[in-house]
């Protein structure tokens, strides 16, 4: 499934300052609680939570306050579960997940569990990418491109 031309949109508005990742996320996080597995979503509301977990309201349009907070933690938390019995093989996956809990391990909810996550991935996904991961995959791909082929462009970075 490609993601939905106004999901894109809005990520491509944050990019220029707009806060409108809140309302990619509200589409996203439908489709998700409505079952929706598809596996370019979940990096996308991955990367959404997480982001919106870590950055300030005036970038990201969410509510700065402790129930955001949980509810951005738990779907963080469910994605992953989700994706996390087939990740092994999967390169972008480890590195997106891994590579944000490196950054930010003690802003989630076990921070402990995240910090091994975090060191298992970047060890797996180097295993299978051992020069780091190829930019080019991120590209045309909203914030969560955006965000991340910035991350892979540091040599010898997560």
């Amino acid at each position: 499934m490609a993601l939905s031309r106004d999901v894109l949109e809005l990520e491509t508005r944050s990019l220029s300052g707009e806060p409108t990742l809140s309302k990619a996320y509200e589409i996203l996080n439908d489709f998700w609680q409505n079952g929706n597995r598809d596996r370019e979503l979940g990096l996308h509301l991955m990367f959404i939570s997480w982001y919106g977990i870590v950055e300030p309201a005036h970038l990201t349009g969410f509510q700065n306050n402790a129930e955001t907070a949980r509810e951005l933690n738990n779907s963080l938390a469910a994605v992953h579960a989700a994706f996390e019995p087939k990740i092994d093989n999967d390169p972008e996956m480890l590195y997106a997940f891994g590579l944000a809990a490196n950054m930010f391990c003690f802003m989630f909810e076990n921070p402990k569990e995240w910090e091994r996550i975090s060191i298992e991935y970047r060890r797996r996904y180097r295993e299978l990418e051992p020069d780091g991961i190829d930019v080019s995959i991120f590209s045309n791909r909203g914030a969560y491109g955006a965000y991340y082929a910035g991350q892979a462009v540091i040599k010898n970075g997560y």
